[in-house]
């Protein structure tokens, strides 16, 4: 598949991912993540972008952000990931690129999408099988969103902010979302092919008239499917 033009518009989330090349872990040690950690709230105050959500996975990470101004989120990306590469390969050694590709990224539509992506991004460590509890792994954001561990790096989405009327009901409210999460329910499944499919084709999380109106807003081909022709992926 050809390399596919990345949309954004100022004040839309975005859902981004970043892989190591084939697979590799791009973490070995505690300090890497603090790194990684510190360029990321580094360039994301340069550049004027939320984060509301994060998850370092052993060999890729996932980033829920909303950028402020207009054809910054390359900028961003690629001093966070350009800079903690050279660190990387300094420390461990080795030559060569680190990501398997650019990173990719996808619009992100309000309501339950938010908190859907929010429930993807933190469990992450769950269903792939590293820990068997979200609070378990240090290196995401749930801590914070469902706990109230102090983040210099987080902004809340405004989603987020409906939950309840209070960070103490927000939190209660959001664990309770996150501990009825059914990995093997249809729900489930239809919300995590959404978000890859949307991914995988540098689109548009959520409805057929959300897609329709960042099309207009970005003025790019943001696809539902592989080609014109392949059925839609359902926003219901």
């Amino acid at each position: 598949m050809p390399n596919l033009k990345r949309a954004e518009y100022p004040g839309i989330g975005m859902h981004i991912t970043q892989r190591g090349n084939n697979r590799q872990k791009i973490f070995f040690e505690h300090a890497d993540g603090v790194m990684l950690a510190g360029l990321i709230k580094r360039f994301a105050e340069k550049y004027q972008i939320l984060i509301h959500a994060w998850c370092f996975m052993p060999n890729h990470i996932h980033l829920f952000v909303t950028p402020l101004e207009p054809k910054t989120i390359g900028l961003f990306m690629q001093c966070a990931t350009a800079t903690y590469s050279r660190y990387f390969n300094q420390k461990y050694q080795r030559t060569g690129s680190l990501y398997e590709k650019r990173y990719f990224s996808s619009l992100v539509d309000e309501r339950e999408y938010v908190i859907m992506l929010y429930r993807y991004i933190e469990l992450n460590p769950v269903t792939a099988g590293l820990v068997k509890r979200p609070d378990q792994w240090f290196w995401s954001s749930y801590q914070h969103n469902a706990r109230g561990r102090p983040s210099t790096i987080l902004t809340p989405h405004s989603c987020f902010l409906l939950l309840g009327e209070d960070e103490d009901e927000r939190r209660r409210i959001y664990r309770k979302l996150v501990a009825e999460s059914d990995f093997r329910s249809a729900e489930w499944d239809a919300g995590r092919t959404m978000i890859r499919t949307a991914q995988r084709l540098q689109s548009v999380y959520g409805s057929d008239k959300f897609r329709e109106v960042m099309q207009v807003k970005t003025g790019a081909k943001l696809r539902a499917s592989d080609s014109e022709g392949d059925e839609k992926v359902t926003t219901k």
